[in-house]
Formats: C-alpha cells, structure tokens, sequence
C-alpha cells in the first residue's frame, strides 16, 4: 500500500483539503464534519494561527498562543494544556479556511478573527469552569 503524506500532497497540490478528526479544535472545527484548507506557509506563524504540524510522528492541528523567537507555543480551543518548543521546521501548513454545512469561511473574515480572540481571551474563566465541574463531580461522587 502506497501512502501519501500531508506533506507530499502539500507539495504536489499546493494545498491540503481534510475532515478533522478529534476534538481539540472544537467548538471552530468538529471531528467528521468540517473540512480544513492548509497551505504552506514561508512566513514565521503569527499569534492565533492554526497551523498543522508534526511533532513526535503525529499531525496535529493547534492555534499559536504565544510566538517566542526560535520557536511556538500551540494549545488546541478545546485543551486546557499548552504544547511549547514546536520549531519552524515542523510546521507543515496553516489554515487558510474551513468548509462548514458546505460554506468555505477565510480565516480572514473578521467575523472569524474576533470570535478567534474572544475564545482565547476567555481561556482562563473557560480552565477555571471545567476545574470547578470536576471539583463539583468529585465531592457528589464521594457522598454517594
């Protein structure tokens, strides 16, 4: 069986069309049913960039949360852990638009970027209300 990567087909189409799968990218992206458009990119990421890259032989696709001068820290929407030290040379491609209920949206729409924002800045209140659920989960748990 003849598999081709990410990468090849990047370089022989010039872009990369794909169903997610997973669900650190949620609420933008669901796993089966939106469709992701990366191209190759020559520029350094910028903050709040996705961008799918290879690290530790697995593809993911994560948001740039903090760009540090040799390399990127990444954090999936729906992950509460961050994932520091990806370098340039493992970055394949970034989002350039999602297809959603067939609707291609830009990630420049400003429709986009504000909502983009929005999500990142409430992380903190977002980590503290899951924190608290599991609080909650646990001492009802104990009294049963």
């Amino acid at each position: 069986m003849n598999t081709v990567t990410f990468e090849e087909i990047l370089a022989r189409d010039g872009k990369l069309i794909y169903k997610t799968k997973g669900h650190s990218m949620r609420p933008m992206l669901r796993q089966n049913r939106d469709l992701v458009i990366i191209e190759p990119t020559t520029e350094r990421l910028k903050r709040f960039d996705v961008a799918l890259y290879k690290h530790g032989g697995k593809y993911i696709l994560h948001r740039v949360i903090k760009v540090n001068a040799e390399d990127y820290t990444f954090r999936g929407d729906h992950n509460y852990f961050k994932e520091p030290g990806i370098k340039d040379h493992e970055i394949i491609g970034i989002l350039t638009a999602f297809v959603r209920k067939g609707k291609q949206h830009s990630t420049d729409e400003k429709g986009y970027r504000f909502l983009v924002r929005l999500w990142v800045f409430l992380y903190p209140f977002r980590a503290l209300a899951v924190k608290i659920k599991h609080l909650i989960k646990k001492i009802v748990k104990r009294q049963n």
